[in-house]
């Protein structure tokens, strides 16, 4: 895994850190830091190529793990699970992109087959933010400010208070520790809000 919601660099210059003592460290956390924020808002930041997915049948939309959607290389729907380019779906016409929101709505009036098997629907595709620090080229999605933000403001919260971050109590001369889990400063939950895959 690497940074991609905000730089180390980035991350360092917020905390005020000049030297390189604590980079290793430093970047395991954040990398950790990343992996929370995906998994509260149950989905990938970070822009991938050619991304394949499978998905069952059934449902109006298909919900892709990585948007918003930069382009569909295909979408396939194969109970054999062959996923010949001959049985690529035409977009419009079969099915329609949101990209923002990273769905495929089925064209038809009851969504996508219900008869097919489970996992006969492929879509390839890319998509996600461009990592922090790099410029989008045309097409492609700039990690958002407010993501970044949050992602500092927690990081910074974090390493700040890292020899007691997740300490519930603490007995006489430090005895008794018992730890709760690290949990996101309320502001960040407020940010991460909007990005939040249901």
């Amino acid at each position: 895994m690497s940074l991609y919601i905000a730089t180390l660099a980035e991350v360092k210059a917020d905390l005020g850190i000049s030297d390189t003592d604590d980079d290793a460290v430093l970047t395991r956390t954040l990398e950790g830091l990343q992996g929370r924020f995906e998994a509260r808002c149950n989905r990938l930041f970070a822009r991938a190529e050619n991304v394949t997915e499978y998905f069952d049948g059934g449902t109006r939309a298909l919900y892709v793990q990585r948007y918003p959607i930069e382009s569909v290389a295909s979408v396939i729907i194969d109970s054999d699970r062959v996923f010949g380019s001959e049985d690529a779906l035409v977009e419009d016409d079969d099915y329609v992109l949101n990209q923002e929101q990273g769905t495929i709505i089925w064209s038809g009036v009851h969504g996508w087959p219900s008869y097919v098997v489970a996992r006969a629907i492929q879509v390839v595709y890319t998509g996600g933010y461009v990592a922090a620090g790099t410029t989008p080229s045309a097409g492609q999605f700039p990690m958002p400010e407010g993501l970044r933000g949050a992602f500092l403001l927690q990081a910074g919260f974090e390493w700040r208070n890292r020899l007691n971050l997740g300490k519930q109590s603490v007995g006489a001369q430090g005895a008794n520790v018992s730890l709760a889990p690290a949990k996101l400063l309320p502001e960040v939950e407020s940010v991460l809000g909007p990005f939040v895959r249901m």
